[in-house]
């Protein structure tokens, strides 16, 4: 943790296969995702379809090329807010935000680490039922995100500074 909260910015590739039970394929995703500190997370995908998603402070912002942008106020949104912080909170290196939230166990070490969040908070409860992020070094590598329906994502992660 004290290594990710080293990290002044990054910017990573991604690939990304969600699994849904009500559809019989999984969906794929790639893009670009682009982290400043302190709370500045941007996910850019590419493809299958151009989306932006940028969270700053207490603001989600969601942005297509077909529809108005939409805000949403973190703060006021306790399920969403908590699966933003899992993510920010790693990147960040913020063990005590994670564990507002989840309860926490890393294993591991800087060749391959690996930190499971479990959530505590019952509003994060209704949306996950796990987030494993595995990681080198001071690099986030893989989010396997286990939805409270039992859908799934798996994200791999490229840092490319």
């Amino acid at each position: 943790m004290h290594l990710l909260a080293q990290v002044v910015e990054s910017r990573s590739t991604f690939t990304e296969v969600k699994t849904i039970a009500a559809l019989t394929v999984p969906l794929y995703a790639s893009g670009e995702l682009l982290y400043r500190r302190p709370d500045y997370l941007e996910k850019v995908t590419e493809q299958p379809r151009p989306e932006k998603m940028v969270v700053e402070g207490d603001r989600l912002t969601i942005s297509t090329a077909s529809e108005p942008s939409r805000e949403i106020d973190l703060a006021s949104q306790e399920m969403i807010r908590g699966l933003v912080d899992a993510i920010r909170g790693t990147l960040a290196g913020e063990l005590a935000l994670l564990q507002q939230n989840y309860r926490v166990e890393m294993q591991g070490d800087l060749t391959g680490w690996r930190l499971t969040l479990t959530p505590t908070d019952p509003a994060v409860q209704l949306a996950v039922s796990q987030i494993t992020i595995e990681g080198v070094q001071d690099s986030l590598r893989f989010i396997h995100t286990v939805q409270a329906n039992g859908d799934e994502s798996r994200m791999t992660i490229s840092r490319v500074s």
